[in-house]
């Protein structure tokens, strides 16, 4: 008898071992306390930093609204930051978005020269993107841009069209410390400057794209050549803008080719009165949409599928490329309607000094 209760104890020390052991397992299960769930880590929101150059631009609130429309779609939530044309504030702007937990940096830098903010992201283990500019010798995992030689080809080769290929040129160019700027300006090399039939008469970068020194290298270039131009060959429309301001000055509007890039109302306008003569659309939503989904791809490890390679200075960086096409007085109406983004631009605010042509 006394070896009967024996064995029953024993049996019942083993059925509470048991008992114990099955309640550490269930440490960490949805429902239970004191450990992690791994069904909520596996569901957990990916959050994107995305830190933008500057809100001076219209676009970029248009890139960001794509930019958000497809994060909700996908379940991750964007951290935004504006650094306003401030290489600085950019740079504490990134370390607060890393500060914040972020999975993956979408950056439109305001330098291709930002490396260090790069190196801090990847060194926190973040997934770096570079959107519409290179960071040049940085370890950046994506690139995604339009096709900005293209951009300059358009330009270049509407240009040749205006003034049957002849004349005097100057060419305004953005600002030397992007990408943008400079693949633009390779077209201009490629295609204007080894043209024997034109005469570059003036060429200038213009930082930060600034619509006033646009507008002083324009009068500067019509006073020294005493308003005999042909053409103004301008990397944006910002700067476009300060172009015409000198061209109406010396009641040369709708007399001189003028380009841009954006297609913004302002310029828009200004095409249909026939005073800007073309611009280049970047069809942002292709662009900003691609980026969020691939920012949640490398947020999770894996590898976006690339359109093609650029280097960078220090490594053959994947690039998303996203396509451009010029808008001119022949297809605006083709534009505001079914091209450009809800919000954009209405004909009402385009045609205002002249009929509308869309009607």
């Amino acid at each position: 008898m006394a070896q009967t209760k024996k064995g029953v104890f024993v049996v019942l020390m083993l059925i509470m071992a048991v008992l114990v052991a099955a309640c550490g397992e269930n440490k960490g299960k949805p429902g239970e306390t004191g450990g992690a769930d791994p069904e909520k880590e596996t569901n957990k929101k990916i959050r994107i930093g995305i830190a933008m150059k500057t809100e001076v631009q219209p676009r970029w609130k248009f890139d960001l609204q794509y930019m958000q429309e497809k994060a909700q779609e996908l379940g991750a939530e964007l951290i935004v930051q504006w650094a306003n044309d401030d290489v600085s504030k950019q740079a504490n702007q990134v370390e607060n978005l890393l500060s914040q937990g972020i999975d993956a940096l979408v950056i439109v830098p305001v330098s291709d020269k930002t490396g260090p903010v790069v190196d801090k992201a990847k060194s926190a283990g973040v997934p770096v993107i570079a959107y519409d500019a290179m960071i040049q010798n940085s370890d950046i995992d994506l690139y995604v841009t339009r096709n900005n030689y293209k951009v300059g080809e358009l330009q270049a080769e509407a240009a040749l069209k205006y003034t049957g290929g002849k004349g005097n040129f100057v060419l305004l160019k953005g600002d030397p410390a992007t990408t943008v700027a400079q693949g633009i300006a390779q077209a201009y090399e490629k295609i204007l400057k080894t043209n024997a039939n034109i005469s570059i008469v003036a060429e200038q970068w213009h930082q930060n794209w600034s619509t006033e020194k646009a507008l002083k290298t324009a009068e500067d270039a019509l006073s020294a050549q005493n308003d005999n131009i042909q053409a103004f060959v301008s990397s944006n429309d910002g700067m476009a803008m300060g172009i015409t301001q000198a061209v109406k000055g010396r009641d040369l509007d709708g007399k001189v080719f003028i380009s841009g890039l954006d297609v913004e109302v302002g310029s828009a306008r200004l095409i249909a009165e026939g005073i800007q003569t073309m611009s280049v659309w970047t069809k942002l939503d292709e662009g900003a949409k691609r980026t969020i989904e691939a920012a949640v791809e490398l947020a999770k490890g894996e590898m976006p599928q690339a359109d093609e390679v650029t280097n960078n200075g220090k490594k053959d960086v994947p690039t998303l490329a996203v396509d451009v096409v010029e808008v001119n007085k022949d297809n605006l109406c083709t534009f505001i309607n079914e091209m450009a983004p809800t919000g954009w631009m209405t004909e009402e605010e385009v045609f205002v000094n002249v009929p509308n042509a869309c009607k």
